[in-house]
């Protein structure tokens, strides 16, 4: 048996062992551990179980998953977050949240004034703040954890982040009203000072596209996109992909999966995406991807450059992040990276 699934099967063992020691917990998984294996076990001490998922290929895996270890699943009924509320969480033994970040507000609340005897989540992506945060440290508290670092050079190959400092165009060519045209940094500058002044939510709306949409971020990802050998290109809308020449992954898109799958076979090696991709893809070769925005999670950040990092020995990924300094988008950018390694972490063009 090799490095890699030795310690596999260890971490699943130790969060097995440590949810069933427990009533109500979560574990906050790294890649490529085995999460859906480990809820499996899990469910196989309980009678009736109710396995709640975010979206179809979660359940896929699950179903895969059963077959593939041999493991019996007719005791468990699968519902979406979505439908959540509308069980009698007191009728299972056991209820297990897979992604449970993925899980809404009104879900929570669901489970809140409905709590079941037993309360499972997983996730790789945990929240830090917020809301979510606060429902699960209440209902299903993390109990075991394993980090990417953790992971690195055993289950996860390991990597460098460069971060891309640019400064916002001075340029006043984005249309206003009136024949008046106003700048990227006089328009960043605007939302962030009208954000600072009223805490009003439409605002930083306003203020996360301007940002996101950056005509200097978008156009240095694209000149950085060309350079590449063969990668992923996460860009923020539609229309950003269907105008950066290359192959594209949306859901708008009538050649999408014929695109993602000539990508996986290599046919293609650019592939622009505005979606994190669905749980389950894997790319056996990719090194390297860019990021045009973080946002203030790292839970985005992490799913899109955990792409790049199925293991392979003596292959390191390179993630590219856009930033442009001096904005909310440098804090931003500090927020979705603190989970990782600082030491991997470059920043270039920094004036």
């Amino acid at each position: 048996m090799t490095e890699s699934l030795e310690f596999r099967k260890r971490v699943q063992q130790e969060a097995v062992d440590t949810l069933l020691s427990v009533s109500k917990g979560s574990v906050d998984l790294s890649m490529r551990l085995g999460k859906t294996k480990i809820g499996l076990e899990v469910a196989s001490n309980f009678k009736r179980v109710l396995v709640s998922y975010p979206n179809k290929s979660i359940k896929d895996s699950w179903e895969s998953d059963s077959e593939k270890f041999g493991i019996n699943i007719e005791h468990i009924t699968f519902t979406t977050h979505v439908s959540l509320f509308k069980h009698t969480l007191r009728d299972y033994d056991c209820v297990i949240l897979d992604e449970v970040d993925q899980v809404s507000i009104k879900g929570f609340e669901h489970l809140s004034v409905f709590p079941p005897l037993h309360l499972y989540g997983m996730s790789g992506t945990m929240p830090t703040k917020g809301d979510k945060f606060y429902f699960i440290k209440k209902l299903c508290p993390i109990v075991y954890t394993k980090t990417l670092d953790e992971t690195t050079g055993i289950t996860n190959k390991d990597y460098n982040i460069i971060v891309h400092l640019l400064q916002p165009s001075p340029t006043r060519n984005i249309p206003l009203s009136k024949g008046r045209f106003w700048s990227e940094a006089a328009r960043i500058g605007y939302f962030d000072k009208k954000y600072k002044e009223t805490r009003n939510f439409k605002v930083m709306i306003q203020l996360m596209q301007s940002i996101a949409y950056s005509d200097t971020k978008y156009q240095y990802a694209l000149r950085l996109a060309k350079q590449m050998k063969r990668g992923l290109l996460f860009l923020e809308k539609i229309e950003q992909c269907e105008k950066s020449g290359f192959p594209t992954y949306h859901s708008q898109s009538d050649t999408a999966e014929q695109n993602l799958e000539d990508f996986q076979n290599q046919k293609i090696n650019v592939l622009a995406t505005v979606s994190q991709l669905k749980a389950g893809i894997s790319f056996p070769v990719l090194n390297e991807a860019i990021l045009l925005h973080s946002y203030s999670s790292n839970n985005r950040s992490s799913q899109k450059i955990g792409r790049c990092l199925q293991y392979a020995e003596n292959e390191v990924a390179t993630i590219h992040l856009i930033v442009l300094e001096g904005t909310r988008d440098e804090m931003w950018a500090s927020e979705a990276l603190k989970g990782f390694d600082q030491t991997k972490i470059e920043y270039v063009n920094r004036v």
